[in-house]
C-alpha cells in the first residue's frame, strides 16, 4: 500500500520520507506539492493509498479545502488523513476536526520523529 504525502515544500516531503524510511516503513511514497495535483495524484491511485499524510497551508488549493473535496467521493472519504501542519492553534486543530471529523491525527511542525511514527503507524499497511 502506498502513502500520499501532500506538501508545497519539497523539504518537508523528503524530511518525512527520509524519516519513514530510516524506520523501516517501507511503504511506496507518493508526493503531491498542493490539494489539486493531490487530487490527481488520488485518482488514479486511490485504491493502493493507505494513508494521506497532509500540510494545511499549500498554495492552489490548501489541505481544509483538499480535505472537504476527499469527503465528497466515497471511495477515497475512508483513507485516513495525518494532517502534518504548523498551524499549532486549538482553533485551528478543532476547526480541522470539525471538517473532518474522522480526521485520523493532527501533529504540529516543527514534530518530533517519534510523535510523527506513533501518528503514522497504525494506519500502515
Amino acid at each position: 500500500m502506498k502513502i500520499l504525502i501532500v506538501d508545497d515544500s519539497i523539504m518537508d516531503r523528503k524530511l518525512v520520507k527520509s524519516l519513514l524510511k530510516k524506520n523501516e516503513i517501507i511503504n511506496e511514497i507518493l508526493e503531491a506539492a498542493d490539494g489539486e495535483e493531490a487530487i490527481k495524484v488520488l485518482s488514479g491511485n486511490y485504491t493502493d493509498i493507505c494513508l494521506i499524510l497532509l500540510d494545511w497551508q499549500m498554495p492552489k488549493m490548501d489541505g481544509i479545502t483538499f480535505m472537504k473535496k476527499v469527503l465528497e467521493i466515497p471511495e477515497v472519504a475512508a483513507i485516513p488523513i495525518v494532517m502534518i501542519t504548523a498551524s499549532s492553534s486549538d482553533d485551528d486543530k478543532k476547526y480541522a476536526q470539525s471538517v473532518n471529523p474522522k480526521l485520523a491525527q493532527y501533529v504540529v511542525k516543527p514534530y518530533k520523529p517519534e510523535v510523527l511514527l506513533a501518528a503514522v503507524r497504525p494506519y500502515i499497511k
